[in-house]
């Protein structure tokens, strides 16, 4: 590898908040687009200069383990990778020499004080890592090393929740981690008012079956109970709470996927009317945050934005505590939302069908797939600005005005 591989290659941040055997499948997917599918247990990397260099994020470095990456040699490694790297149990060498001398393919052996090139028959010596460097390699990692000897195994897994989970007043804010999915989904069957990360922006979320909880969320942002609140289901489940024609069907199974909300004739027998404020009509939404989509699958959602009836919708979980912290009692944080802006809303229930609101899904593609369509055509801002690839984040508290120029 060259000179320079950072740490926002080797983890790129849209996908930080999956799990490891999610976002380990985009490492250094942006330049070596094959990288994570051709790696091989046992596999060796040899790079030049500032290996891992950029924030000390340690998913970059588990992904290499996750990978199977059992050895890194460069030029010279970032320290904080170095230290990562030992951390989890992957030995790091550096050498002036050895990485410039091999390339991709060739067969390699290494020990603790040798690289032994086979393809080329020939070897070299490696500077000798620390006694104490090589007991945590021997372990796997520092932690299965502490754990062995006794220092946390007693109290290791309320050590592990007590820094993972933040308590501040009557508010518990959990990590957006799998191992929680069974304590939110729990809290929400039982009545509670989730705010956690959707694809656009935080959300407020209940039960459907909790008319209480759907209340609540109506109080959390102190509007009245005659706007609708939106369904959060999966888009297979659509046709079940809700009246689709053959065709709009088709367009939700091949099409309408994404930052998109569609307004449908509701099944009255399945769709309280608390939820859609006694109207004939149901707003379906199909989340793509990880987190979002294991709890949707087990608990019936329905919601809206986590902020305080006319102010902007914040994509990040500050911007949320600044409007609702003092009211909110279960929150997830998911780090930054993938997109900056609300969903489009699709109305597919008029005639003609209408654009109610513009958002980061494209306006273009509804009007070829929908021709007869009412609304502006024009999109709204460009795709780097709403997708969580860019590196700004637009804050609730500053507005900012977007234009674009085509040269």
């Amino acid at each position: 590898m060259p000179d320079n591989i950072d740490t926002d290659a080797l983890a790129p941040t849209p996908y930080l908040n999956l799990t490891k055997e999610e976002y380990s499948k985009h490492c250094l997917e942006d330049m070596f687009p094959d990288f994570a599918s051709s790696v091989k247990p046992g596999d060796v990397i040899l790079a030049g200069r500032n290996f891992g260099i950029g924030s000390s994020r340690e998913q970059a470095q588990i992904a290499l383990k996750h990978l199977g990456i059992r050895c890194v040699i460069a030029i010279s490694v970032a320290p904080l990778t170095k230290r990562n790297l030992f951390n989890i149990g992957i030995p790091v060498f550096e050498d002036p020499d050895i990485p410039g001398s091999c390339r991709n393919g060739e067969k390699a052996v290494v020990t603790q004080d040798t690289f032994r090139n086979v393809t080329k028959k020939c070897e070299s010596p490696l500077k000798p890592l620390p006694l104490f460097i090589m007991k945590i390699i021997e372990h796997g990692g520092l932690f299965p090393l502490l754990m062995e000897r006794g220092g946390l195994s007693a109290a290791s897994t309320p050590f592990q929740e007590g820094y993972e989970i933040k308590v501040v007043g009557k508010m518990k804010i959990f990590p957006a981690y799998d191992k929680y999915v069974d304590t939110v989904v729990d809290l929400l069957e039982k009545g509670e008012v989730l705010c956690g990360p959707f694809d656009t922006t935080y959300g407020l979320f209940a039960s459907i079956k909790r008319p209480e909880a759907v209340k609540r969320i109506y109080q959390l942002k102190r509007r009245g109970d005659q706007m609708p609140l939106t369904m959060i289901v999966p888009k297979e489940s659509f046709s079940k709470y809700a009246q689709i024609p053959d065709r709009v069907q088709k367009l939700i199974d091949e099409d309408l996927d994404g930052p998109i909300s569609i307004i449908l004739k509701k099944k009255s027998n399945e769709v309280p009317d608390y939820v859609t404020s006694n109207l004939p009509t149901v707003s379906l939404a199909n989340g793509e945050n990880p987190f979002m989509k294991r709890v949707m699958e087990r608990v019936v959602l329905c919601g809206t934005s986590a902020n305080i009836h006319g102010q902007p919708p914040p994509s990040t979980l500050s911007g949320v505590l600044d409007q609702l912290g003092e009211d909110l009692t279960l929150v997830v944080d998911g780090g930054p939302t993938y997109y900056r802006v609300g969903h489009t809303v699709l109305d597919l229930a008029s005639d003609p069908p209408r654009i109610i609101r513009k958002g980061p899904y494209s306006s273009k593609k509804l009007f070829a797939l929908f021709p007869e369509l009412v609304g502006e055509k024009e999109e709204t801002m460009p795709d780097e600005m709403t997708r969580g690839k860019s590196v700004i984040d637009i804050s609730p508290e500053v507005q900012i005005g977007v234009s674009s120029t085509k040269t």
